[in-house]
C-alpha cells in the first residue's frame, strides 16, 4: 500500500468536466501556479488547485504535471471519448482512481472497507480510516478526514440539492456504485445510510482485460480468486462476487483468453503479446494502428 494521503481536493469533489478542460490546460504548455490560471479554467484559485489534484488522482497526469498515455489515450486529439459520453469510460477512470492511490479513501474503502461491510453510514467509514491511520502510525486531524468522506460520497452518489448542476455533474455518479437510503436510528432519528452495489455489471470484457494487462501481479495464468480479491483486482474495483465476476470472464473473446473450470481450479488464461491499449481501441471501434 502507498503512503496514506488525504486532502488535496480543497473539499471540491471532481465535476465531470474539469478532466478535459485540465488535460487541455496542460496540453496548451501552461502551469497551475500560474496568475491567469483562475481565467484561463474559469474557476477561483482554490478550484485550480482542485482540478490539479483530480488530474493526478485520475491518472491524467503525473507528479511532474506531463500527461500520460492513459490520459492521451482519452483525451487526445485522436482521443477515443473525450467527453466522457460513454459508461465505460467511467468504469476506467473509477478504476485509475482506485490505482493510482493519489487519494487513500478509494482504495481503501474498495479494497478493504467494502469487505467489512455493505451497508454503513460516514461513521463507520470514519472508524474504519482512523483504524487504518493507527495501524499505519501516521496523523491526520478529524477534519481532513471528515471532508475526505464528504468527497468521496459525492463523487459516486447523487446529491439531494437545489443546486441541479452539483446534483448532475459530479463524475462517478452514473455508475451508481454506492446509493443511499435513510433509516431510523435507536432515538428514531433519521439517518443517512449508504450501500454497495453488489449486482451483476454490463461491464465490456475490453475493460477486463484492460485492467487485467495492466495489472504487474499477473502472468498468463490466473486464478479466478485473485482476480475476484487481489489489491485492484476486478472484484474490489467494480464490486462483483465471484459468481458475477464468471460470467464476464466467460464473455471474453477466446482470441484474447479463455476460462476454465477444471478439477475445481477456475482459471483464466491470457493469450501472450496482448496489448491493452490495441484492445480498448477495439472497443472505441478506433484502429489502433492509424492512432
Amino acid at each position: 500500500m502507498a503512503k496514506l494521503s488525504f486532502s488535496g481536493h480543497e473539499t471540491f469533489s471532481c465535476k465531470i468536466y474539469w478532466l478535459k478542460k485540465g488535460y487541455d490546460f496542460v496540453r496548451a504548455g501552461k502551469s497551475f501556479t500560474d496568475d491567469d490560471a483562475v481565467v484561463d479554467l474559469g474557476v477561483g484559485k482554490n478550484m485550480v488547485t482542485s482540478i490539479r489534484f483530480w488530474l493526478k488522482a485520475f491518472g491524467i497526469i503525473d507528479e511532474t504535471d506531463q500527461t500520460t498515455e492513459f490520459a492521451n489515450f482519452i483525451f487526445g486529439d485522436d482521443g477515443v471519448d473525450p467527453y466522457l459520453e460513454d459508461v465505460v469510460t467511467l468504469w476506467l477512470l473509477h478504476y485509475q482512481l482506485i490505482k493510482s492511490e493519489k487519494a487513500s479513501i478509494y482504495s481503501l474503502i474498495f479494497n478493504r472497507f467494502r469487505r467489512e461491510r455493505t451497508e454503513f453510514t460516514k461513521e463507520h467509514i470514519k472508524r474504519f480510516l482512523n483504524r487504518v491511520i493507527l495501524e499505519e502510525q501516521v496523523n491526520f486531524s478529524a477534519a481532513t478526514i471528515d471532508s475526505d468522506i464528504k468527497v468521496f460520497l459525492a463523487n459516486y452518489v447523487s446529491q439531494k440539492t437545489s443546486d441541479i448542476e452539483e446534483s448532475y455533474n459530479n463524475i462517478l455518479q452514473e455508475l451508481a456504485l454506492i446509493s443511499n437510503f435513510k433509516q431510523l436510528d435507536d432515538s428514531s432519528h433519521l439517518l443517512d445510510w449508504y450501500q454497495f452495489d453488489l449486482q451483476s455489471k454490463n461491464i465490456p470484457f475490453e475493460v477486463l482485460l484492460f485492467v487485467i494487462l495492466d495489472s504487474p501481479l499477473y502472468g498468463q495464468s490466473i486464478s479466478l480468486s485473485h482476480l475476484a480479491n487481489d489489491p485492484s483486482s476486478l472484484g474490489n474495483v467494480f464490486l462483483l462476487t465471484e459468481g458475477s465476476l464468471i460470467t464476464l470472464l466467460k464473455e471474453i473473446r477466446t482470441e484474447y483468453a479463455t476460462y476454465t473450470e477444471t478439477a475445481g481450479n477456475q482459471v483464466l488464461q491470457v493469450r501472450s503479446n496482448l496489448e491493452k491499449y490495441r484492445i480498448l481501441y477495439t472497443y472505441y471501434n478506433r484502429d489502433y494502428a492509424n492512432v
